[in-house]
């Protein structure tokens, strides 16, 4: 009965490495993909940026240029969403921006606390 034992758990063990393998080629192969993404949207990225850039120094239409804006905005944001999930999760909570708002954006209260506490700490002797 030994030997039985011994090879169910070789088989068990075998199947679990296997398992494991398997796990990581397709984690390896979903990080090429993701990698190759990105590669291509730096790509698209900085050729839109090429574009804007010699559009805005020739006397171009501002159709031509708006559109030139517009591929450049749209390719950045998708490098973004590519190279930073995180940021994508954050922009989706927010309400979209309107375009031609009037209304001022205010800064986040934050930075001013930042800088007292980091005043406070200065003004402080060491002990």
């Amino acid at each position: 009965m030994n030997g039985k034992d011994s090879q169910t758990s070789s088989n068990n063990d075998l199947a679990a490495a296997l398992a494991q393998f398997n796990s990581g080629v397709t984690a390896s192969r979903q990080l090429d993909k993701e990698a190759k993404a990105i590669a291509k949207a730096e790509k698209r990225r900085d050729a839109a940026a090429q574009k804007l850039k010699e559009l805005m120094e020739k006397e171009t239409s501002p159709e031509d240029k708006a559109a030139a804006e517009e591929e450049y905005r749209t390719a950045a944001d998708e490098w973004t969403r590519l190279t930073n999930p995180d940021a994508t999760t954050a922009e989706l909570s927010e309400e979209p921006a309107v375009e031609g708002s009037t209304s001022e954006i205010s800064a986040p209260e934050e930075p001013t606390e930042i800088a007292s506490l980091a005043a406070d700490t200065e003004d402080q002797e060491p002990t």
